[in-house]
């Protein structure tokens, strides 16, 4: 399972070919990457487990709850991401209405939930094998995927029958809505890299006024 979750980081890395990898709608992509890591890493040591206070049966669940934290912070991303490229549009909005919207609900909720029981099982080790909270994590992360297959069947227009031809756009013919003109990206790409000059701008700006106004306020005296 942790091979088919790196297998499935990478798939994820890969439909974002077309960005560069300094886009900050990378960053939950490499964030899902390394929890794949942390989770194939806590796998393999498995096998090593012996007692519930053992010394490996202690450090699989301090991975496993890294790798959780890791997992949450990724959770948010793609939100970030979904925000940042969605394509404004009938079905395709903050409503319930819109399978992504129900998919990264539920990628969130569970992530909280693995979260919750990774702190429990760190703080009551006896729990490991009769604490099943991860269980309902399960069910609403395999919610969320089917959401997510959804929501990439309509991207890829196979669900052209409905009234809404499932797409972006309206149905030809089909019915006429009077809408606004709409970007066809949520917002402009951001770079990393554009944070760190921004603030360093901000920063040299936030210099040269300060310089401005002590030498516009200074008093020079002159002794003669």
């Amino acid at each position: 399972m942790a091979c088919i979750h790196i297998l499935s980081a990478f798939l994820y890395w890969w439909a974002w070919h077309d960005r560069t990898w300094r886009d900050v709608i990378m960053i939950p992509e490499y964030l899902n990457h390394l929890e794949a890591g942390l989770y194939l890493w806590s796998a393999l040591w498995y096998s090593r487990e012996d007692t519930l206070g053992g010394y490996y049966t202690l450090a699989v669940h301090k991975i496993e709850l890294a790798a959780a934290l890791v997992e949450i912070l990724a959770s948010f991303g793609w939100i970030m991401s979904w925000y940042m490229t969605y394509i404004r549009t009938l079905g395709r909005g903050f409503s319930l209405d819109d399978p992504d919207t129900i998919s990264y609900l539920s990628t969130s909720i569970s992530s909280i939930i693995y979260v919750i029981y990774n702190i429990q099982i760190n703080i009551y080790p006896e729990q490991y094998g009769t604490n099943f909270l991860y269980t309902y994590g399960d069910i609403v992360y395999f919610v969320g995927a089917c959401y997510y297959i959804i929501a990439a069947l309509r991207d890829d227009h196979w669900f052209w029958f409905l009234p809404f031809a499932g797409q972006y756009g309206v149905a030809v013919g089909r019915i006429h809505v009077d809408t606004r003109s709409l970007p066809q990206f949520g917002v402009p790409r951001v770079l990393i890299t554009d944070l760190c000059c921004r603030k360093r701008k901000d920063t040299t700006i936030k210099v040269n006024n300060q310089r401005e106004f002590d030498n516009g306020n200074s008093i020079v005296t002159t002794y003669l």
